[in-house]
């Protein structure tokens, strides 16, 4: 083999292992969207049946614009790594939340705790509104 000839079948196999890594990258994304497609607004607002009834839906409200049209949060997302919020953004977040839910509470000028999902988001959001 010329070394021509080398170069043009490395370069074949690597187009070949380039096109197989984005074809796997391409299935799992079309598996993650349709297990996302599969999970809905009320299943979301009946993991927290336990909080204010006004909770799940102002938190789906509010991540709406992170996720896109018709894809609904799920709890286990993580704030920071999934959506990609850091803790000032998380705080406001949180804040704006509490806030529009409860106009006339006096807000909480302590940190908001570490919330690494939305599950804990949600969570923390109706303790504000019990305290």
């Amino acid at each position: 083999m010329t070394g021509w000839q080398k170069v043009a079948a490395l370069t074949a196999l690597y187009v070949v292992a380039l096109l197989w890594a984005n074809w796997a990258m391409v299935r799992r994304v079309r598996g993650a969207q349709a297990a996302r497609a599969a999970w809905t607004a009320p299943e979301f607002d009946a993991v927290f049946a336990g909080c204010d009834p006004r909770v799940a839906p102002a938190v789906r409200e509010a991540l709406a614009p992170l996720y896109g049209e018709g894809v609904v949060p799920r709890p286990e997302d993580t704030l920071k790594r999934f959506l990609h919020l850091d803790n000032g953004e998380i705080e406001d977040l949180a804040a704006g939340i509490v806030a529009r839910l409860c106009p006339v509470a006096a807000p909480d000028t302590r940190v908001v705790p570490a919330l690494p999902d939305v599950a804990a988001l949600t969570r923390y959001v109706d303790a504000q509104l019990r305290r």
